[in-house]
């Protein structure tokens, strides 16, 4: 049986004929579009992630212990869980400073490696009546009342199927579960200050005590300030040592924390920036190479197609398409191959970054891809000029003649 090729089917039936070359020609698009595609996302859900960052600071300053700034700072970003606090009634203290517009106290524990977890989990107790923090952001997906030893758990804490969560081999009731955010609040459980005293009683009880029972029903970690407008924050952390007659006070600034955040960020993104474009220019080198080397071993093929009265411009038209398969094909295996390397692993790539990280929507993604496809196909098509300009030459076309 005769199998008729036409015109249309035959980019596809010589990319076929040549299976080793469109093999490798397909991969350097792969790579490139692995990298541009994949590279572009992880960009794009590193500002996803500090933009819900700084949606969730609300406060201009922390107080907190002495050294234990960088702890704090990493509650705020995605660095871990931490355990720390003041023994004394620091909130009172701190409240009569100039300069405050609102203030609220948090408690800070970090838990036993536990069931609904990958890792620790952060126990953050607030004061429903006097947070501006956290409570907005909780009320906008939970609008009950938050009982004593209940939780709110973050996107990524695991719920059981009877709603609760273990934390101290005590079983907690779950209110909500909220949104992602990106950031290490994702790996918390919220619980009203009430609720601090019950933990520490749970944590003493399986022999790792949280905090020293003594101060479990006191134990304050920071104080989260609003200022008052026309007050400089730092301004106010000095009203704060001066008035409270305090030592061993640290102060963490959250717009500091998020422009440091921003400045590694941008940072990241410029050096993975700067490795997609020594990338693509490299592999543009391979495929110009591959496509001018396969221009002289198809003179006679070429010359083959004029003797049938193919045309200068069907010549062209044949390499142009056949130049767009391999990108189509190659983009198309390289968005599968950063989407299973992406996708998948958010939580593990949020963890080593130690960045906030927030999967950017699905259609921002589908935007992408279209993108990464037109990418993939340009660079097919950018790669096949020189043949496509070689067989525009008359001294060309005059030797393909050569064979009618």
């Amino acid at each position: 049986m005769i199998t008729r090729i036409t015109l249309k089917r035959l980019p596809l039936e010589n990319l076929k004929r040549k299976p080793f070359r469109t093999a490798a020609l397909v991969i350097v698009v792969m790579m490139l579009t692995l990298a541009f595609f994949g590279g572009s996302l992880l960009s794009m859900n590193l500002r996803n992630g500090l933009r819900s960052m700084q949606e969730r600071m609300g406060a201009d300053l922390m107080v907190v212990p002495q050294d234990t700034g960088a702890k704090a700072e990493a509650l705020l970003t995605n660095g871990g869980s931490n355990t720390f606090y003041f023994t004394n009634d620091i909130e009172n203290l701190v409240s009569k400073a100039d300069g405050i517009s609102q203030v609220t106290a948090q408690t800070y524990i970090s838990s036993l490696a536990a069931a609904c977890c990958d890792e620790k989990v952060q126990i953050i107790g607030f004061n429903p009546a006097t947070d501006f923090v956290i409570t907005p952001w909780i009320t906008s997906q939970f609008d009950g009342t938050l009982k004593d030893g209940e939780v709110v758990a973050g996107s990524n804490i695991s719920v059981s199927g009877n709603n609760t969560i273990k934390l101290y081999g005590h079983e907690f009731p779950v209110a909500a579960q909220l949104g992602s955010t990106g950031t290490s609040l994702d790996n918390s459980v919220f619980v009203n200050m009430s609720t601090i005293p019950s933990i520490v009683s749970y944590s003493s009880s399986v022999g790792h005590a949280a905090i020293p029972a003594e101060y479990a029903d006191k134990a304050v970690s920071a104080i989260l300030i609003k200022v008052k407008d026309g007050y400089d924050a730092k301004q106010v952390s000095l009203n704060i040592t001066k008035e409270s007659g305090l030592e061993g006070l640290g102060f963490v600034y959250p717009g500091g924390v998020t422009a440091t955040t921003k400045t590694n960020l941008d940072a990241l993104v410029g050096y993975v920036t700067l490795f997609v474009a020594v990338f693509w220019i490299m592999g543009l080198i391979v495929l110009l190479a591959v496509f001018a080397s396969a221009m002289n071993e198809r003179k006679k093929e070429f010359a083959a197609y004029r003797i049938m009265g193919a045309t200068r411009g069907t010549l062209i038209a044949l390499i142009v398409k056949e130049s767009a398969l391999i990108g189509l094909v190659g983009g198309v295996i390289g968005i599968a191959g950063a989407s299973l390397a992406v996708f998948p692993f958010n939580t593990l790539i949020s963890r080593q970054l130690q960045l906030p990280y927030l999967q950017t929507d699905a259609l921002k993604v589908v935007a992408l891809v279209a993108i990464s496809l037109v990418f993939a196909v340009a660079t097919g098509l950018l790669a096949s000029i020189v043949t496509a300009v070689k067989l525009s030459a008359p001294e060309t076309y005059l030797t393909l003649r050569e064979g009618e």
